[in-house]
């Protein structure tokens, strides 16, 4: 039972490759805007906030007094050419990966197996390999049974296209049950097109153990304090600020109207070192009842953060967050690919905040 649970927590992996992306899961939205970033699954996503959406979706603040209204066609052109850069067949895989998450969230092992190519094969971390979907199908169906409640989070860090049918995916994922130890892995998928649809022909994992901190929270030091954006008639406000131990930030947001002066708390993320992988991760509550998990990863002058959220309503959200120091004073926000129940949004326009 334990080598299926592991099949099935591996092959979780495999399917839900498109579950997470390239970095880690995220939320980075700096200063003002880490409130904002996370708040696009919990502002523009989660909040019934007009003009929080607004904002996010209106001019950037970039020193200068933009018109109202006015959205910088450069923003909108990057985003539209860093789409183009993506392959169809990486975007295909990467939605599949979504769809993936929904069956096994959902615990329908028929729909798992799907994935798979008819004579596919899972080869799990322990050596063992299962071969056809029947197979596959089998072990998922009795690791559904003792794990009712059982949750996967995949991270795909790359997809390489070889030829016109044939692409390599790579990433980690993170299977959770209740009161259970997350069980985490790495894994190579290899997908073949069959009938215009991408299937896994083969996938193999290989077990994550703990690790030492590969990131110190320290490096995100730089956030202590309080931070400010404003744009479309309101401000929203970050603090960040250490919790007893310095182990772990908080940070809370509010955005106040500059019509009426009234502010709205928005809600509270947690940001800290995971003792089992030693990635730095967010933890995110809303006042509106959703919530979202993030995975930093650390890029040149900033860092990614790749989210995954849930709204009031039970929808699923997902969104890569990008955070750029500018200077110690400022920095900028851009959250990217997001969806909400696997239906794509646009690109939230940057959005720069400074501190007070």
């Amino acid at each position: 039972m334990v080598a299926e649970q592991r099949v099935n927590s591996l092959t979780i992996q495999a399917n839900a490759n498109s579950f997470l992306k390239d970095i880690r899961m995220n939320l980075s939205p700096n200063l003002a805007r880490w409130g904002l970033t996370f708040s696009v699954l919990s502002v523009c996503l989660l909040l019934d906030s007009s003009i929080a959406k607004a904002q996010f979706q209106r001019t950037p603040l970039t020193g200068g007094t933009a018109a109202a209204g006015e959205a910088p066609a450069p923003e909108k052109n990057h985003a539209t050419e860093k789409k183009a850069k993506v392959s169809e067949a990486e975007q295909a895989i990467r939605k599949v990966a979504g769809e993936f998450t929904k069956a096994f969230n959902a615990g329908d092992a028929r729909k798992v197996a799907g994935f798979w190519a008819p004579e596919g094969e899972y080869v799990e971390a322990s050596g063992m390999r299962l071969v056809g979907r029947p197979a596959i199908e089998k072990a998922y169906t009795a690791y559904f049974k003792e794990n009712k409640q059982a949750r996967i989070q995949i991270q795909v860090d790359s997809v390489r296209q070889i030829g016109d049918d044939l692409a390599i995916e790579e990433g980690r994922t993170m299977v959770t049950v209740p009161e259970g130890t997350p069980d985490l892995s790495q894994y190579t998928a290899t997908h073949v097109r069959q009938n215009g649809k991408w299937k896994m022909v083969s996938v193999k994992e290989s077990s994550l153990v703990p690790s030492a901190m590969q990131v110190n929270l320290n490096d995100l030091e730089w956030l202590i304090g309080t931070w400010e954006a404003e744009d479309v008639g309101i401000a929203l406000k970050t603090v960040y600020r250490w919790m007893p131990g310095k182990k772990f930030i908080e940070r809370t947001f509010t955005a106040q109207s500059q019509s009426d002066g009234k502010s709205k708390v928005m809600g509270t993320q947690i940001i800290g070192v995971d003792p089992l992988t030693g990635d730095i991760m967010s933890w995110t509550f809303n006042t509106d009842g959703s919530h979202a998990i993030g995975i930093w990863a650390p890029v040149e002058n900033g860092w990614v953060i790749e989210s995954r959220g849930v709204t009031p309503d039970g929808m699923l959200t997902s969104a890569n967050n990008v955070i750029t120091k500018i200077d110690e004073k400022a920095c900028r926000w851009q959250s990217v690919n997001r969806t909400v129940n696997g239906v794509e949004l646009p690109d939230a326009l940057e959005v720069v905040s400074k501190r007070q």
